[in-house]
């Protein structure tokens, strides 16, 4: 009976050991997952929350981008009149137009229409119907493309959806590998170094990072899982005509005139609330087949979807109205509102920016950790291993500063560019990657402690003067915007003005730590 309970004992001490060994292996595979694919895939993901974070202000941005189109808002009668009128000047045969009113923190009216595959865009003066000489530019809805595609559809979704699926990866190993920071930051045991910031920074962000990466895969499940769309809808437009119940008429070549948009808006207003519209699709303009369809705001509440009111565009007759959705739709597009952030006005926008920024910093911090912990090790390793992780180092500054750097020079590139340049959105564009491009060569060039410290004073040297050289460009001064009511072009460049600060102060901090000649706490872990 002795023996049998040694051996029992015995059996139960193996199982364990086992079972630690077990689970030790599965920390370390995680600890290592999170160190090399955090390096990785860490580069692109800061590219995506930190172009994601800008997007939040599109809007915004777009103003500030297109001083000409700052024209006295009037009511959505007299604008409808006045983008029809525009339509049917420039395209009165195309194939669809769209109307954009003006509405909360869309400013301006902007007609848009597609003919034969192609699509084409025009400010339009409220009163006066005229088209306005704007400057070509995407302002600040490239960064919205650019963060989940890359400037390279469809391959930039595919990419950025892997990355996203990393980036949750990576949470949860790094919870798994770090469990006493979330200790350490209710018990505000904080440090003053990269390791720190990293690790702080993500649990106060935790919540955000995982509902904004979730909802970012749940938007692209169209492009990166097609074969249900096409099994069962023939192809993604059968999806969206059906999830949508839209009206479809076949192609109509058939003249006939359109019924006055202006004289709908009051029907509309019934149906979808008054005051509440802020877009209009006209489907087969001017022929027999045309439909109107009147589109709701959608920044009022998280259902990111546009209730219609449908009517046809020849007698003017309601066809249906669309403003209910069934459970799968509502909680598929209301995940797509928490990413977008089009609801709860400037304190969500506000919320949604300042922990995009922090969460950008959080993968910063990450990418610099990742080399500083390495640092004493690699100084004593061979020629390869040495010339590797400076590369590391080098490539951290390049994506890092030289993203920011290439932010600002399309934001200068916008005021510099001549306004009747061909091309002109597309030269913004290319000086975006041409001065990023410039700044990857000048972080392999020098040293690491001079080209992280180049590099943000060279991005805050360039916000902070930009305001000024656009005062001077487009002569409107402070004074002028600010008895103008025009808050949102101050509030941009007031933001301009605090990065060049922030990014000032943190060359300054990393100038003056490079040279302590005592053992550098902040640089090291």
């Amino acid at each position: 009976m002795e023996e049998f309970f040694i051996r029992y004992a015995r059996r139960q001490i193996d199982c364990r050991w086992i079972l630690f060994v077990s689970v030790k292996e599965v920390i370390e595979t995680m600890r290592d997952f999170h160190t090399w694919g955090g390096l990785f895939f860490g580069w692109l993901l800061f590219i995506v929350f930190f172009t994601g974070t800008l997007s939040v202000f599109a809007p915004e941005i777009t103003y500030w981008m297109t001083p000409e189109a700052r024209v006295a808002a009037v009511n959505h009668g007299q604008a409808l009149q006045a983008a029809e009128k525009a339509l049917q000047e420039n395209a009165p045969d195309a194939d669809m137009w769209f109307v954009i009113l003006p509405q909360g923190r869309t400013k301006s009216l902007k007609i848009s229409w597609q003919k034969n595959g192609q699509k084409f865009e025009r400010y339009v003066h409220p009163k006066t119907g005229e088209t306005l000489n704007v400057r070509q530019t995407k302002g600040g809805e490239f960064f919205a493309e650019f963060h989940y595609q890359l400037h390279h559809e469809p391959l930039g979704i595919w990419i950025v959806s892997i990355a996203g699926g990393m980036m949750v990866m990576a949470i949860f190993s790094g919870i798994a590998i770090r469990k006493k920071v979330i200790f350490d930051f209710f018990s505000f045991r904080w440090r003053k170094t990269f390791f720190s910031i990293h690790t702080m920074s993500g649990v106060l962000t935790l919540p955000f990072v995982v509902i904004i990466t979730y909802t970012g895969l749940v938007m692209t499940f169209t492009e990166v899982m097609p074969v249900a769309l096409h099994t069962f809808y023939k192809n993604e437009g059968g999806f969206w005509t059906e999830f949508l119940q839209s009206v479809e008429r076949p192609k109509s070549h058939v003249w006939a005139k359109l019924y006055p948009l202006a004289e709908l808006l009051p029907v509309a207003e019934q149906e979808l609330g008054e005051g509440q519209l802020a877009f209009v699709q006209i489907k087969q303009p001017n022929t027999e087949n045309a439909v109107i369809h009147f589109m709701r705001r959608v920044d009022d509440r998280m259902l990111a979807i546009t209730d219609r009111a449908s009517f046809d565009g020849v007698t003017g007759q309601w066809l249906i109205t669309k403003n209910t959705w069934d459970t799968q739709a509502t909680i598929v597009r209301s995940m797509v509102g928490l990413h977008i952030a089009k609801f709860g006005g400037y304190p969500m926008a506000w919320g949604y920016f300042l922990f995009g920024l922090i969460s950008s910093g959080m993968i910063a911090t990450g990418l610099v950790f990742f080399t500083i912990k390495r640092r004493l090790l690699y100084e004593r390793a061979s020629a390869g291993t040495q010339n590797f992780f400076k590369k590391v180092e080098s490539f951290n500054i390049a994506v890092v500063c030289g993203c920011i750097v290439a932010v600002s020079a399309y934001f200068w590139a916008n005021r510099l560019l001549p306004l009747s340049l061909n091309g002109r959105e597309d030269m913004e564009v290319g000086i975006f990657f041409l001065a990023w491009g410039i700044m990857v060569f000048h972080a392999f060039w020098r040293s690491v402690k001079v080209a992280w410290v180049e590099q943000l004073k060279i991005s805050a040297t360039l916000f902070f003067v930009l305001p000024f050289f656009s005062v001077w460009k487009t002569s409107e001064k402070f004074w002028y915007l600010l008895s103008t009511g025009e808050w949102m072009s101050i509030a941009v460049e007031l933001v301009f003005f605090l990065a060049a600060i922030v990014l000032w102060a943190a060359a300054h901090k990393l100038n003056k730590q490079w040279k302590l000649n005592h053992k550098n706490t902040f640089l090291s872990e």
